[in-house]
């Protein structure tokens, strides 16, 4: 009698234990042992999640917003434009002068590296007030200053001609002081050091200045006075199979044209004038066929 009550106490207990362990709940299995040293092998962290080294943290509200670390390639630059202490190294306090600049003007990520979009963006602004203002980026047309007027004389230039899209000239030099020439006439400017161009007739403004991207090395965008010598507003080109939304050609196979994605780049297009859609569709309504093109200067790494 009693082995038999004991036997459904055992029993009882038994099953109150298998009730307790939730359902699927099973013993790991033991994983490889750790490497001498203690610590797990691990793969190699992923692009879109490795954490970048940071010089300094700030709180927005209740984001914190991580600087990067290093120089950027324009750091001087940068660094000069905001008046910061130029020595060409990354700080604390240089990265969040940086990434303060970046937040306002719209530049994502904010993250204070002073990269090829964020020194765009502040010649842009610097050549908004007065685009021929160039300074200390600035270039004259030759070793004088002496720009060439296209309005008479010889064809000059690397790609003169009717052939090329190329204008006539020189006439007597013109006095330029500060890059692009200032005619009576439409001139569509092209500044190849600060990647910028812009459209002037007379003292006045028509277009611009906005972001541009010229020829890269091995595909430099010529130099010289050239004139818009065919317009193609849904351009394909047959040599790179690609499109060339509002094409406006001057010098051979190069010309003003949109392209997608970004126009700050490290490498150049093949030697076109690469705009913005918005501001190359702006850009055709302003150029006619037969206007001035004036190029000078050269690609900064080209």
């Amino acid at each position: 009698m009693m082995s038999r009550r004991m036997a459904c106490r055992v029993t009882a207990v038994l099953l109150a234990v298998a009730a307790a362990v939730p359902v699927g709940t099973a013993t790991a299995a033991p994983g490889p042992p750790p490497p001498a040293g203690g610590r797990a092998l691990t793969g190699p962290a992923s692009p879109a999640t490795a954490s970048p080294a940071t010089v300094g943290r700030t709180t927005v509200g209740r984001t914190t917003v991580v600087c990067a670390a290093g120089r950027g390639p324009y750091q001087r630059q940068v660094e000069r434009w905001l008046r910061l202490a130029v020595d060409g190294r990354q700080s604390a306090a240089d990265c969040e002068a940086v990434r303060a600049f970046q937040a306002r003007q719209g530049i994502k990520p904010a993250n204070g590296y002073a990269g090829p979009v964020t020194w765009a963006r502040m010649r842009l602004l610097s050549a908004r007030t007065a685009p021929t203002d160039t300074g200390a980026e600035g270039a004259t047309g030759d070793a004088t200053g002496a720009v060439p007027d296209p309005a008479s004389g010889s064809a000059a230039g690397p790609a003169s001609g009717a052939a090329t899209g190329g204008a006539s000239g020189p006439a007597a030099g013109v006095v330029a002081s500060a890059g692009c020439p200032v005619r009576s006439y439409r001139v569509a400017c092209v500044d190849l050091k600060r990647q910028l161009t812009w459209v002037q007739k007379g003292g006045k403004t028509l277009f611009g200045p906005v972001a541009m991207r010229s020829g890269g090395a091995g595909h430099r965008t010529r130099t010289g006075w050239f004139r818009i010598y065919w317009k193609h507003k849904n351009h394909w080109s047959s040599l790179y199979n690609a499109p060339m939304p509002y094409a406006q050609f001057f010098s051979g196979g190069q010309a003003f044209h949109a392209v997608s994605g970004s126009i700050h780049t490290t490498g150049g297009s093949m030697g076109c004038v690469n705009l913005r859609l918005a501001d190359a569709r702006k850009l055709w309504s302003v150029l006619k066929t037969r206007d001035h093109v004036y190029v000078w200067g050269r690609r900064p790494g080209s």
